[in-house]
């Protein structure tokens, strides 16, 4: 899919559970400027369900390097947060995530997920080995599915 599309969907918290299955909620709780903000985002079970949801509060900030878009962050402390005594908090270390334009492919894009996360919670750590690679490999195929229905939609 273009760049461009992917960048939107991907830029659009509110909306990202209408074609993201990998999350169950995500908001947006405190916008800071045009390009950072404070979200919220609430994971599905994973792994079969050996690894139960976790929620996470996200810093982001997004931007441009060339054609290159990049949304960086990493979890932080928020005041006004949700908080539940059912979901585990989980904590991602610094990390990002990069969509660029494919050259002589205005309809195609690469897309690289860098991921320093931290489950928490009682985890074997050969179940949390299995559970991160599915977890970006699931958002993978929600981004496949999401090109797949813009382009019956006619959006490319």
């Amino acid at each position: 899919m273009p760049a461009k599309l992917l960048v939107d969907a991907i830029r659009d918290t509110d909306k990202i559970t209408t074609w993201n299955y990998t999350l169950t909620e995500a908001k947006v709780l405190k916008k800071l400027s045009d390009d950072v903000a404070i979200s919220y985002q609430i994971t599905t079970d994973a792994a079969g369900g050996m690894v139960s949801a976790r929620d996470f509060i996200y810093l982001s900030q997004v931007g441009y390097e060339g054609e290159q878009f990049i949304m960086g962050g990493k979890s932080v402390e928020f005041e006004n947060g949700p908080k539940s005594s059912k979901i585990v908090r989980a904590i991602n270390g610094p990390g990002c995530q990069m969509v660029t334009p494919c050259p002589g492919d205005a309809n195609s894009c690469t897309f690289m997920w860098l991921m320093d996360c931290e489950y928490k919670g009682m985890m074997l750590q050969s179940i949390l080995d299995i559970a991160l690679p599915i977890a970006q490999t699931s958002f993978v195929e929600c981004i496949k599915k999401l090109a797949a229905k813009l382009k019956e939609e006619g959006k490319y």
